[in-house]
This record gives structure tokens, sequence and C-alpha cells, in this order.
């Protein structure tokens, strides 16, 4: 009895996601109020209000999602245990943009309405930062990252502006499979390798040409 009743619950709750992004990218905003969007679905506002809080709670849980199949689908990799830290950062990027691919259109109507920010978006930030930490202490402990005082601790916050970055070129890519994308990655987790390492100017030079030349502005206010 109780297995169906969670059963049920977790149903309710999917629903709720997948009603929500079918709503604002049909009509291009949030509902009106938790109210009427509940009833349209059949359910009562304590329906809701058992799973969600709001909207922004919704959200949350989008790319707290994202973030999750993003980790998961990158440590059950073949490859993943023999990658260096490098390698472990630039698969973190390469496979969460493979997952936000798989719904673009909710993403950016997420990144682009600013309900709430991306340095606030914690769905998303929690766990790559979780993560991060974690590749990070592994580099510094076998010396592919340099242990600098008061500047290593800082580290995961330098990756996570560099998540805020790539996001902001996604938005705007226009290139066939998003190439241009995946070549801002390359670039740009080279550069941050190198800052944690011993040497970042060859990598910062190709990265300000690259963007030069393809007069990259942002997408969203980062």
């Amino acid at each position: 009895m109780n297995d169906n009743s969670e059963d049920n619950q977790v149903n309710v709750k999917e629903r709720i996601v997948l009603e929500y992004k079918d709503y604002v990218l049909t009509n291009g905003k949030d509902p009106s109020s938790v109210y009427t969007f509940a009833k349209a679905m059949g359910l009562s506002e304590a329906d809701f209000y058992t799973h969600f809080n709001g909207f922004e709670a919704v959200d949350h849980e989008i790319w707290h999602s994202a973030a999750s199949r993003t980790i998961e689908a990158l440590k059950e990799s073949k490859e993943y245990t023999s990658y260096g830290s490098r390698e472990k950062i630039l698969g973190l990027f390469y496979t969460l943009i493979e997952v936000l691919n798989q719904e673009r259109s909710y993403y950016i109507y997420s990144l682009n309405h600013e309900k709430t920010p991306l340095k606030n978006k914690e769905g998303l930030k929690a766990p790559v930062i979780e993560f991060v930490k974690t590749v990070i202490d592994e580099g510094l402990a076998i010396k592919e990252f340099e242990d600098r005082k008061y500047i290593s601790e800082k580290y995961h916050q330098a990756v996570w502006l560099n998540v805020s970055f790539i996001l902001s070129f996604w938005v705007t890519d226009s290139s066939k499979g998003f190439e241009k994308t995946d070549a801002a990655i390359e670039k740009s987790v080279n550069l941050l390798v190198e800052m944690m390492g011993k040497s970042a100017l060859d990598s910062f030079l190709d990265l300000g040409k690259f963007l030069f030349q393809n007069r990259f502005k942002p997408g969203f206010k980062m």
C-alpha cells in the first residue's frame, strides 16, 4: 500500500515537471498562479506544494536533474577511470552540453528569462561544484594542479565561472551541431587547466583570438 502511494507521489512530481516545461515553452512565460496551473492538471494546490514551493523550485529540479544526469553519464563512460583531471573537467563540459541539448528550448527559456540568474541556479551549481572539488583535490594530490596559498581553494569557483561562460556562448551558438560551443569548451578548459597548472599565456591568447573572430557577445546576463 505504501509502495503504491510513493509511486503515485513520484508520478505526480514528474507530471508537474513535464507540464511546467510544456506550459512555459508553449506560452513563453510562467503560469499565472499555482492554483490555475494545478487546476489545469486536475490537482489541488496542496498536491503541488507537496513537491514544490513554487515555480522556481520546479526550475531548480529541472537543472538539478540535468546536472545529475551529466555526472552520472560521465562517470559511467568506459574511459572515465583512466581520465586525468583535465579530461574529467573537459568531459563534464562536453557531457553537460549534450544533456542540455536534449531539451535546449527549455534551458534557453530558463536562462533568458532570468527568474533565477545562472549564478543562483543551485540545482545546477551545487552538484557541479561538488564534482569539481573532488576532481581538483585529485589534481592537487598528484601535482597536476599547483597548490597556491589562498588561490587553490578557489579553483572550483573558476570552473563555475567557466560554466557560465560556456552556457552564455551556447545560447547564441548557431553553428551546425553547436561545433563552435565544442571549440569554446576545449579552448576555455585548456586555459582553465593551465591557469591551475603552471602556464596560461598561450591558451589565453588562443581563446581571446577565437572569441574576437566569432564576435562573441554574452547571450544573457551572467
